[in-house]
């Protein structure tokens, strides 16, 4: 028997509150054996109906007395998903909370209602009951990532490769200063970006800021070559005509100087040395030109005494080839009479996983290219090898780019694995039996693409890099170290190392390419005794227009690139010639040397009347350059075989006297390219008394060999 507190009304008799046993009987509702403990009410009524009324009664004291509790939760930011941190009701019995939005649900921004639901788990004595609260969902600040962009100069204009700015969510940048900017101002200039996210409702515009640094312009000059002269004749402004690019104000001087007589035939490096008026934003820059002096009788000239420089060769890369038949490797780098004749491959040295602990790379990514460099090698070409990035995990600065081997810097604290990775290159190309000639610090360190494999470098980290690491890159090795691969051939990513001794002591060839510029001799280098390589670009065919899907190469492609090889070899003085791809990577839009099915481009037939005959170990000899306007001269000899290449760009034909000294000729085969034949070899030409005519046709090149 339990004890319960009842209320009792009799009839007739005082109201009272007393304790009793359930086994005692009671008047009305009011006893009987109910188990929970409660407070109930009972009228003076006896029977069903006073039942009923008690029984109501009842629910509604429970059902307020399930104690449903909700605090307010605190604001939170849109992309929060919901949680026990904002779901937390409480009740005062046992039972099941259920919530509307769910937790995971992300609400918009603003103030949403959530909703509770509270089941309890004796729905006998209690009701179920809710409760709702408002939350308030602030918009957020879209994460933005911004590079550090890469110094720029005084007096160039802001590009886009500094404003890289990358959000998180969908939208646009506005910049200020805006792409194009003319930068006028030394020191750091402070880069704003505003964001405008497409979600605006969830999302709030935001501003983010970097510092570029300005430092030094150094002021452009323009100096075409200039006409041949006679030989007799005095330097003019004709010219010693060179000008800066912009209107940058100073004064040239010139060597030799105005007035200097060409008593001598052949070409004739000219100089000049701009001095800006505003030294405190521009440094002082050099330029330089060949000159072509004709002999007074108006003959073409080869003197075979006079050596200019070793050539290493002609050649392509293969980078990211796949391993190549056979039948290619020969149609490229063989000496056969349907061959390119090519002596020089570029090999990529894919970014891999590098264990900075052991010093090791995973090199299954490197197997493929230099299978196809054993093949060449097995034809006698000279491999070199370059980077277009160093491994991802060497990297920094470059968390606003798709990938982290795109654009970015290699971290200082990188700077000795580096040489590591690139020794350990060296190492295993040797044990896949390829020697390198020369191993590359990086590919174009001075343009940022930002949408494939790039690394930026400044030219003093170029230098500092070689000072300190770039004798253990090649440690153990008879591989050369070559820098900078600059995009446009610039001689100020280079000057910086050149002026470091132990740099410039580690450092054998000064590679670069051809965007943009044009083959010119760099005094710098030059005087220092490095090698010259033109390591890579490529000519878009005379075919290609704007509306063109499709074309093919012609002729005047031919001429192009012949004509500057000619120029990259007898005006800018290189060692080796390098084009971009070897086989085209889309035979309807060509620019490579050869197709998809082995035969030879335009591209690659101009090259071949340089590739097939000037072999590696090859000497350039003085010649008249450019005897008669449009005409361009060169001569080469090696292995007791000499040389002449005559191109002939005009649209009418030139018979060319030419003149032979310290060298007993008496006759040269032609191979020549025109529009009536394509590497035809024609009938022996005689050479008498050291002299001979060329019979060159119009729009045509012409190779005599001995």
């Amino acid at each position: 028997m339990r004890a319960q507190f009842v209320r009792h009304i009799f009839p007739g008799c005082m109201a009272l509150a007393m304790l009793v046993m359930s086994a005692c009987g009671g008047g009305g509702g009011g006893g009987g054996g109910s188990d929970s403990a409660s407070v109930t009410t009972t009228s003076a009524s006896s029977g069903a109906g006073a039942s009923s009324s008690a029984a109501s009664s009842q629910n509604a004291v429970n059902a307020s007395s399930v104690g449903l509790s909700w605090i307010v939760p605190t604001a939170i930011t849109y992309g929060t998903a919901l949680s026990a941190s904002q779901l937390n009701a409480t009740a005062g019995v046992p039972g099941s909370f259920s919530y509307s939005p769910l937790a995971g649900t992300v609400p918009n921004a603003g103030t949403q209602t959530l909703t509770v639901t509270f089941t309890p788990s004796d729905t006998t004595k209690y009701q179920v009951a809710s409760k709702t609260v408002s939350l308030t969902v602030n918009k957020a600040n879209p994460a933005v990532v911004w590079d550090a962009p890469m110094a720029a100069t005084y007096g160039s204009w802001l590009s886009d490769s500094a404003l890289s700015a990358k959000a998180s969510v969908d939208g646009s940048f506005t910049y200020s200063p805006a792409t194009g900017a003319y930068l006028s101002k030394l020191g750091s200039v402070v880069l704003s970006a505003t964001f405008t996210p497409t979600d605006t409702a969830n999302y709030n515009t935001v501003t983010a800021s970097q510092a570029l640094a300005v430092v030094k312009g150094n002021p452009g000059v323009k100096w075409a070559q200039p006409a041949p002269v006679v030989q007799g004749t005095a330097l003019s402004a004709t010219q010693l005509n060179a000008s800066t690019l912009y209107g940058v104000a100073g004064t040239f001087t010139y060597s030799p100087a105005l007035g200097t007589v060409m008593s001598t035939a052949g070409s004739m490096v000219l100089t000049a040395t701009f001095t800006p008026k505003d030294s405190t934003d521009f440094n002082s820059v050099t330029a330089t030109t060949v000159l072509t002096v004709v002999p007074a009788t108006g003959t073409a000239t080869v003197d075979f005494g006079s050596a200019a420089q070793t050539i290493r060769g002609f050649g392509a890369s293969d980078a990211w080839y796949s391993q190549m038949a056979a039948a290619r490797i020969s149609k490229l780098y063989g000496t056969d009479s349907s061959d390119l004749g090519l002596s020089i491959m570029r090999v990529r040295i894919a970014p891999t996983t590098w264990n900075s602990a052991a010093k090791t790379a995973d090199t299954s990514a490197w197997t493929a290219e230099l299978a196809n460099a054993k093949a060449a090698q097995d034809l006698g070409a000279t491999i070199f090898a370059t980077p277009w990035t160093p491994p991802a995990s060497m990297k920094t600065n470059n968390d606003s780019r798709k990938s982290k081997l795109y654009s970015g810097n290699l971290a200082t604290s990188s700077y000795a694995d580096y040489a590591s990775y690139l020794n350990a290159y060296i190492n295993y190309a040797a044990a896949k039996s390829v020697s390198l000639y020369a191993i590359s610090m990086q590919n174009e360190p001075d343009w940022d693409p930002q949408t494939y494999e790039s690394c930026l470098w400044t030219a003093d980290q170029m230098a500092s890099w070689a000072a300190s690491y770039g004798a253990a890159a090649v440690n153990g090795s008879s591989v050369k170290l070559m820098m900078p691969e600059s995009f446009y051939f610039s001689a100020a990513m280079s000057d910086a190392a050149l002026n470091n001794a132990t740099a410039a002591a580690n450092i054998s060839i000064i590679g670069g390419h051809l965007y943009g510029s044009d083959p010119y001799y760099p005094t710098h280098a030059k005087n220092a005794g490095k090698e010259l390589w033109m390591t890579e670009h490529y000519l878009d065919s005379t075919a290609k227009t704007s509306s063109a899907t499709a074309w093919k190469t012609n002729l005047a492609d031919a001429i192009a690139a012949a004509s500057e090889i000619h120029t990259a070899m007898a005006v800018g003085q290189y060692n080796a010639y390098v084009w971009w791809w070897l086989v085209n990577s889309n035979d309807n839009q060509p620019t490579g040397l050869i197709d998809s099915s082995n035969n030879p481009t335009y591209f690659g037939i101009g090259m071949e009347h340089f590739s097939r005959f000037v072999r590696p170990g090859y000497v350039r000899y003085a010649a008249t350059a450019q005897p008669v306007s449009g005409v361009y001269f060169s001569a080469y000899a090696g292995n007791g075989h000499h040389v002449i290449v005559v191109v002939n760009s005009n649209t009418t034909a030139v018979d060319l006297p030419i003149q032979i000294s310290n060298a007993t000729l008496t006759s040269l085969t032609p191979y020549q390219t025109s529009a009536s034949s394509t590497f035809a070899q024609l009938n022996a030409v005689s050479v008498s008394g050291n002299k001979f005519t060329a019979s060159v046709p119009a729009q045509s090149i012409t190779t005599y060999v001995q």
